[in-house]
């Protein structure tokens, strides 16, 4: 029994936090000079959005379903490597298109930051995997699916004991994929079994436990930076399975967020940019700049956002 289903405008209230706090992780005046607390935030900001796949993806893997999955994320991953490659290429009077297919085919954060600037559309590939895997699964009968699940367990353990360098080869950002699939599942099992809003108060408490207790362990799933001991290795599992639960309870009634989550994959496209011209325009320091330049961001990335929905652009950058 499924006692708290998340509706449409509950997933927007979520989707909508997650993108607000991607942009401010994004922000390096606020974050990423306070190192440990930036690693904090990268474990879980992001990988929460790949969880979502795993409560609402059915479909079974069939040439049409790649064809619709492909068509939605891998037009929008296209346009905007293409856009970054063009403005990267230009500013460093230097274009390899061999390098620049690689590290679009590839999409690992090290060879996109490489060729087009950006590390950040690592996230369109690493999607595209995730739910190839999801419908995979969906596709085999009850037997093979315990298989695969054992076989994903494997992979989950084993992938911090690739060298990064050869993580970052793994194409359309698999490693991560294969990396996050056990613990989406196990997201899975307790949003459709589990009444987890009963227990708001402790999952909190929980969630705030184990940042603090992972605090100072780097984890960053696009530059490959894995747990280096047991005990952050299941510490952090704790983090990823927690956050999501408190980010959805948190989020549920806060319709501040809906309109921020039902664009949320334009602000993550349009908000690199964004931050790349006001940092030509500005030299942005300190706190009270970085809280300025976010606000500034997250409020530039959301009119402009507004635009291409009201003139439609988005169903040529977004295609459903």
């Amino acid at each position: 029994m499924n006692y708290n289903r998340l509706s449409i405008n509950e997933t927007n209230r979520l989707k909508g936090l997650l993108i607000i706090l991607i942009v401010f992780g994004h922000i390096s005046q606020l974050l990423q000079q306070y190192g440990s607390l930036h690693a904090t935030l990268y474990s879980f900001h992001v990988v929460a959005f790949f969880f979502l796949p795993f409560l609402f993806n059915k479909d079974i893997l069939t040439i049409k379903s790649i064809k619709k999955n492909l068509k939605r994320i891998y037009i929008p991953y296209s346009i905007f490597f293409i856009i970054s490659l063009v403005a990267f290429s230009i500013m460093q009077y230097h274009f390899d298109p061999i390098s620049a297919l690689k590290s679009w085919a590839i999409g690992s954060s090290h060879y996109l930051k490489i060729d087009t600037g950006l590390r950040i559309f690592w996230f369109f590939p690493a999607l595209f995997s995730t739910i190839l895997l999801i419908m995979l699964y969906n596709f085999l009968s009850k037997k093979l699916q315990k298989i695969y699940l054992i076989l994903m367990l494997i992979a989950h353990i084993s992938i911090p004991f690739i060298p990064k360098s050869t993580l970052f080869l793994f194409p359309i950002s698999s490693y991560i994929a294969l990396y996050l699939f056990t613990i989406g599942m196990v997201v899975k099992y307790i949003y459709e079994h589990l009444d987890y809003a009963k227990y708001s108060l402790q999952i909190s408490i929980l969630f705030i436990l184990s940042l603090l207790l992972s605090y100072g362990s780097d984890f960053s799933l696009a530059s490959a930076i894995f747990p280096d001991n047991i005990f952050n290795f299941l510490l952090q599992d704790a983090v990823m399975i927690l956050s999501f639960f408190t980010l959805v309870l948190w989020s549920k009634s806060i319709h501040f967020f809906e309109s921020f989550g039902r664009y949320s994959i334009a602000i993550f496209t349009i908000h690199p940019f964004i931050i790349q011209v006001i940092d030509k325009l500005y030299r942005w320091e300190g706190l009270t700049d970085g809280l300025m330049k976010f606000l500034l961001v997250i409020t530039l990335t959301y009119l402009i956002t507004r635009l291409i929905y009201y003139f439609k652009i988005n169903k040529i950058l977004y295609p459903r």
